[in-house]
């Protein structure tokens, strides 16, 4: 538990309140450095894979001894100016991987859209369903009522026979936008990546 406490506090110091501020003195003061906010990019892209990775298998690896204290110098070398961790794993690892697998990595995105939208839209539609089925046997129900057709059933009716097909037709319209839209080419790595790439091999 202690563990664990301190790398927490190391980290959310080390590797965001610190690289947060670094990033915003980069982007307030003019001009702009190129080379420094190519480094911050660098990091936060490193940084957001791993924190995704960790959201889905930490409750796996947690529990391997000396797991906190390996995360917390993983992050101290990603973070800290002196190692410039983040930069080398980048330039390595993520850029190559990234190029190379571009075209597939954005075709999924599509269809994991188109797939997402589909679901709720059939889910809309079922609940939609659902509902004015129900107030269709309340007002088989109480047809004989005057004071029926001023119910919260007939009323929720109303508003969703008014509204629900204009949302149908959003939700359609978004899932034949993403089913069109064109994949892009992998794109070439930019010359500042290449630089460092060359400076990293020179070394």
């Amino acid at each position: 538990m202690l563990t664990s406490l301190a790398s927490n506090l190391l980290s959310a110091w080390f590797a965001f309140l610190l690289p947060c501020y670094g990033t915003w003195k980069s982007l307030a003061h003019r001009p702009v450095s190129e080379p420094e906010l190519e480094r911050w990019a660098m990091y936060w892209s490193v940084l957001g894979a791993f924190v995704a990775f960790e959201y889905v298998a930490e409750w796996l690896v947690s529990w391997l001894p000396f797991y906190w204290e390996i995360k917390t110098l993983f992050l101290l070398f990603l973070a800290l100016p002196q190692t410039q961790g983040s930069t080398w794993f980048y330039v390595t690892f993520m850029n190559p991987y990234l190029t190379k697998n571009e075209a597939e990595i954005d075709a999924g995105i599509v269809q994991a859209k188109e797939n997402i939208i589909t679901f709720l839209q059939n889910r809309v539609q079922a609940i939609w369903q659902s509902v004015l089925d129900s107030a269709a046997q309340a007002s088989a129900n109480g047809a004989q009522d005057p004071a029926a057709a001023q119910n919260p059933v007939n009323i929720a009716k109303g508003l969703l026979s008014a509204f629900a097909p204009s949302l149908m037709g959003a939700l359609q319209g978004q899932a034949t936008a993403a089913h069109q839209r064109p994949v892009p080419s992998p794109a070439q790595s930019s010359s500042s990546i290449h630089s460092v790439e060359s400076s990293a091999s020179e070394e």
